[in-house]
């Protein structure tokens, strides 16, 4: 036996008496309920940045619905104010003017018979009682448009014309009345003079000046209708969109708060979600209704009002034309006969309806055709006399007041013309104020439903902060 193979019996000893090494304790198993939550992708600040999220996208959809009724009410307002207390004021004032021209003219054709003093031809006091009424209604038209800054130069203009027609038109009448013993249809040389120098201020100086009046009111209501529109369709468009960007943002909050807290609805947020829905329904909706309701006041009222306006306004053009030509040298009355004729043919192109009226509309356009008709058949018996040398009938066909003379055949025809006008100008305020309604109750509506919403959105997320208290 070896060495090796035999230890030292001190040695096994020791080693017998040696402690043993501890044994590993056994690890303690502690019971853990089942999460719940999901920390990783839910807790409070995550639900208070979702929160405020929604609060904002409500906001900024109330900011927008709101804005853009105030925006789109405005325009509308100031759109149907422009036409009617502006263009259609200028628009009567043209034709005030040329009919005060007319009657004018009209108080120098009637005068004495040549078979018998004692026998006045024609009638003058219907111009006269005419011719008053006109000029008080020129004051009061003017009067109403002085407070417009804008048009100040034109105002002034028109004022300081009117004054110097007024006196050559008033010298040329105290002329006429100075001779009572005049022919029917032979005024005096002076006072004929004198009133082709009043027409003359009349045509290049005061219609003008309304014209250019009636032009920059019907290019303001033109801008201010597209303006409308424009407006309408922008603020809409934005309304949707944004409506649109918060109800998905509030379904999709929806969506994550079932999947993170176990339930299926959280009926507050739904409550909110409808609100925004709502509003982003109605809000578009309402703002195409005003959109369409503005293009159709422009189409189907402003448009066929100015031009019967226009029409009204040549048409007494061409009356004083008529008169004056009748009283005047047959020399000068060659102006007035090429004057005539051009004021004729812009008549016929504005009184037609092709294009501009509707079926329901058609006859009462041809209604003022056929009594446009009446005053051009006038006008050719009146040429016709005086062509004959005629000149107590032909006095007698222009200022008496009966079928088949002009002074009665034009009232008939400017009187038919005017009522169509006016129902056109009442078919745009009615689309016009068509326009304004379509936002009734807004911005009271909006605000109010996406204020609630807000609420509803605090309520809804409440119970869900409590649960980390």
């Amino acid at each position: 036996m070896t060495t090796s193979q035999t230890a030292p019996p001190a040695q096994e000893e020791a080693q017998a008496q040696a402690p043993a090494p501890p044994a590993t304790a056994p690890r303690t198993e502690t019971y853990r309920a089942r999460r719940r939550l999901r920390p990783t992708r839910s807790g409070p600040r995550r639900l208070a940045v979702r929160t405020v999220a929604a609060l904002l996208a409500l906001g900024v959809l109330c900011a927008v619905a709101v804005t853009g009724a105030v925006a789109v009410r405005d325009a509308t307002a100031r759109f149907g104010t422009t036409v009617a207390q502006r263009a259609a004021v200028a628009a009567q004032l043209r034709f005030a003017l040329a009919d005060l021209d007319a009657q004018r003219a009209d108080t120098l054709a009637p005068g004495r018979s040549a078979g018998d003093e004692n026998v006045i031809v024609g009638n003058q006091l219907n111009a006269l009682i005419t011719g008053q009424q006109r000029r008080a209604q020129v004051s009061d038209l003017l009067r109403q448009l002085g407070g417009d800054e804008a048009q100040g130069d034109r105002v002034r203009t028109l004022l300081d014309g009117l004054g110097r027609y007024d006196d050559l038109s008033g010298r040329a009448a105290y002329v006429a009345e100075r001779e009572p013993d005049q022919l029917a249809g032979h005024p005096p040389a002076f006072a004929v003079a004198m009133n082709v120098q009043a027409g003359t201020v009349m045509r290049n100086q005061l219609l003008p000046a309304a014209d250019g009046l009636s032009a920059a009111y019907q290019k303001q209501a033109d801008d201010q209708r597209a303006a409308a529109h424009r407006s309408a369709v922008r603020w809409g468009l934005a309304t949707a969109v944004l409506g649109a960007v918060a109800v998905v943002l509030l379904l999709w909050w929806q969506r994550g708060l079932a999947r993170d807290y176990r339930r299926r609805l959280n009926p507050a947020l739904l409550g909110a979600t409808a609100a925004a829905l709502a509003v982003t329904l109605a809000g578009a909706l309402a703002m195409s209704a005003a959109a369409s309701a503005v293009d159709t006041a422009g189409t189907q009222g402003l448009t066929p009002w100015a031009r019967l306006a226009e029409a009204r306004a040549i048409a007494a053009q061409a009356a004083a034309t008529e008169s004056r030509w009748f009283v005047h040298d047959s020399g000068f009355g060659v102006a007035d006969q090429q004057n005539f004729d051009t004021l004729v043919g812009r008549l016929d192109q504005l009184l037609t309806p092709d294009g501009y009226a509707t079926a329901e509309e058609r006859p009462a356009y041809q209604d003022v055709l056929t009594r446009y008709g009446h005053f051009r058949a006038d006008d050719r018996h009146l040429r016709a006399l005086k062509a004959s040398g005629d000149t107590e009938q032909g006095a007698a066909v222009l200022t008496e007041v009966g079928r088949g003379d002009v002074a009665f055949d034009f009232w008939d025809f400017a009187t038919t013309l005017d009522r169509l006008a006016g129902r056109q100008l009442d078919d745009f305020t009615a689309h016009a104020g068509d326009a304004h309604a379509a936002l009734d109750g807004w911005p009271a509506v909006p605000a109010g439903a996406l204020g609630l919403a807000a609420v509803l959105v605090v309520l809804g997320v409440r119970p869900r902060l409590a649960e980390y208290r």
